[in-house]
């Protein structure tokens, strides 16, 4: 007799559509007239109903029990009965009466998708979803039971604790699967739900693919002005952070490899794409996803990731990133942000005791709206390369160790190369403060237009250093008010220089807080200026300052401390290099207009 053996962990695949288990893309919006105490609504526009519409989910915005005398949260119910095609019965009574209210009716699909979920065997599985809008409704959503805000445990449409499941619609725009955007009390928060909950620990290790699909967090409006955190019980309004896509939850092991491909998340009021696990990581591709629409932020997985070819619009943040799991180098690249309300993307999360692999946000398109573009509060190994930053006045394009820290390490090792930069406030800022600290940063070969000052800061910084950078129209590297070392300005810089000015004829400063570059104008023959070595830990080695002299004469003291320390006269024309070397100033050269001068 032969004996075939089959090894128990063999790998097949299979394919299940969600129709065969009941599912229906039949969710559709709607526009109603309701009568307080009243269980009818009378539809206005959208749909006309029938019988086969009986049992089917209705939400209705704003309509459920009060909550104060002038708000109220929304309504969900079932269709208990069609007359007329337009009144409709329902499982639950208005709390309001109203006018022009919006709503969504539709097949409750959770059960039928996590049907499809628990049939998944092996490491490859396809769920297919059909052309059509499937409403996904957390059943927890629906029960009266008091869930939690934010983390773990929150109800969830589909929970998948398991790997090898491909999530495969028939087109972006096609497929569209419709969250809960419904919110209802449970206990002391408001609460909509998760979409799908990824729920460790995972039982084998393989990829979970949503690829093709609309996710729609089911909200007539996701981006809002209020971004209080978390959503009011008033009025549902804020950053709820129990209206997410995709969540991680529980414990490890989870799946180590996620990917996005060809998706839109839109209509969500907290962030779409998240994990509330800690002290783990995985890998998440993200490649052409449109996040639009959202009142939170886009993508907050502490996984190592990969973002390529990616809209984010009409969001509070984009993306948001804790290094301190990561294990692999992340990329953002070849994306587009624009129309972020809030601050567009922080980096955070450095711990001492594990350094992060590179993180590299490169040859993306940034049109800020207001406040920052790049935030880090600590980030190491960041590397900012050939990116393109719009700003409005007032923005800036890249800050350095700004509010919010978290982690334990300063911020460390990064380099910001080959961007464009134009209409910023600054280009590059340094806040840091405490723990929060900058040292050892590169900008090198960027350019600006119009930005107020290419580099300015007041936090702690040690070893910043700026290398053939240009600015047209902008401003110079001002770094007085930083607590810690100035910037490094190297001659191969082309900013434009600091001018000190005096035409009463006085005691003028001349610092290298204001760069390398330095010009100098009287009109009286008395006047006197002195650079500032009052505070030589704040010079970096190396510094060099030339300073371009036109008017009157005028006396030149190297020394703040000695103003009798080298005193030399100026005269119209002429240009003097100063070199910092062992602690003071020192003459490196004199260069008259029309003449070469010494090579520094």
């Amino acid at each position: 007799m032969l004996l075939l053996f089959v090894p128990r962990a063999l790998t097949y695949a299979m394919t299940v559509s969600v129709t065969s288990s009941g599912a229906a893309g039949d969710a559709a919006d709607l526009i109603v007239n309701a009568v307080s105490n009243s269980a009818i609504v009378t539809v206005r526009s959208g749909i006309t109903l029938s019988e086969r519409d009986v049992g089917k989910l209705i939400l209705l915005f704003g309509i459920g029990p009060a909550t104060t005398p002038n708000n109220n949260q929304d309504l969900i119910g079932t269709i208990t009965g069609i007359s007329h095609g337009t009144n409709v019965a329902m499982s639950v009574k208005a709390g309001i009466t109203g006018e022009n209210i919006n709503g969504v009716i539709g097949t409750q699909n959770a059960i039928a998708f996590q049907q499809c979920v628990d049939k998944c065997a092996g490491t490859n599985t396809t769920i297919f979803v059909p052309a059509g809008r499937y409403l996904l409704v957390a059943p927890g959503q629906l029960a009266a039971s008091v869930l939690h805000a934010g983390c773990w445990p929150t109800a969830s449409a589909v929970t998948i604790r398991k790997g090898g499941i491909r999530f495969l619609g028939a087109g972006r725009d096609s497929s569209v699967l419709v969250g809960c955007g419904a919110w209802r009390l449970k206990g002391a928060f408001s609460h909509r739900g998760w979409m799908f909950t990824c729920e460790g620990p995972i039982k084998h290790d393989a990829p979970l693919v949503f690829e093709n699909l609309t996710l729609d967090g089911g909200v007539p409006v996701g981006h809002q002005f209020y971004h209080g955190f978390p959503a009011r019980t008033t009025d549902g309004a804020g950053w709820d952070c129990t209206h997410g896509a995709v969540v991680d939850c529980g414990t490890p092991p989870l799946h180590r490899f996620k990917a996005f491909r060809n998706c839109r998340f839109t209509h969500w009021r907290g962030e779409m794409l998240k994990s509330v696990v800690a002290g783990t990581d995985g890998f998440i591709e993200l490649t052409n996803c449109l996040f639009d629409d959202g009142n939170a932020s886009g993508f907050n997985f502490n996984f190592s990731h990969r973002i390529s070819g990616c809209t984010f619009s009409n969001l509070f943040q984009a993306l948001e990133f804790y290094e301190g799991y990561c294990t692999k180098p992340c990329w953002l690249e070849d994306s587009l942000i624009t129309n972020i309300s809030g601050n567009v993307m922080a980096i955070n999360g450095a711990l001492k005791n594990h350094p992060p692999p590179a993180y590299n946000i490169v040859s993306n398109m940034f049109f800020l709206s207001q406040g920052f573009g790049v935030l880090t509060t600590p980030a190491q190994n960041l590397n900012v390369i050939g990116n393109r930053f719009t700003c409005p006045e007032g923005a800036t394009a890249i800050g350095l160790g700004c509010a919010g820290y978290q982690g334990s390490a300063i911020n460390s090792n990064i380099l910001v190369a080959f961007n464009s930069f134009s209409n910023a406030q600054y280009a590059v800022e340094i806040m840091g403060s405490g723990p929060n600290r900058v040292a050892n940063v590169l900008v090198a070969s960027n350019s600006a237009v119009s930005v107020h000052d290419f580099a300015n800061g007041y936090g702690w910084s040690t070893n910043v250093t700026f290398v053939g950078n240009e600015s047209t129209g902008s401003g110079p590297l001002m770094s007085g008010l930083l607590q810690g070392q100035w910037f490094l300005d190297d001659p191969s810089n082309r900013f434009p220089p600091w001018r000190v000015t005096d035409a009463i004829g006085r005691t003028n400063v001349v610092t290298y807080a204001t760069g390398r570059r330095q010009q100098t104008w009287t009109s009286k023959t008395n006047a006197l200026f002195v650079i500032d070595d009052t505070r030589p830990e704040k010079i970096p080695s190396g510094a060099v300052m030339e300073i371009s002299h036109s008017g009157a004469p005028a006396k030149l003291a190297l020394s703040q401390r000695e103003l009798s320390h080298a005193t030399m006269t100026l005269t119209n024309g002429q240009t003097v290099v100063c070199r910092w070397e062992g602690g003071e100033w020192r003459m490196a050269g004199l260069k008259d207009q029309g003449t070469k001068g010494p090579r520094d």
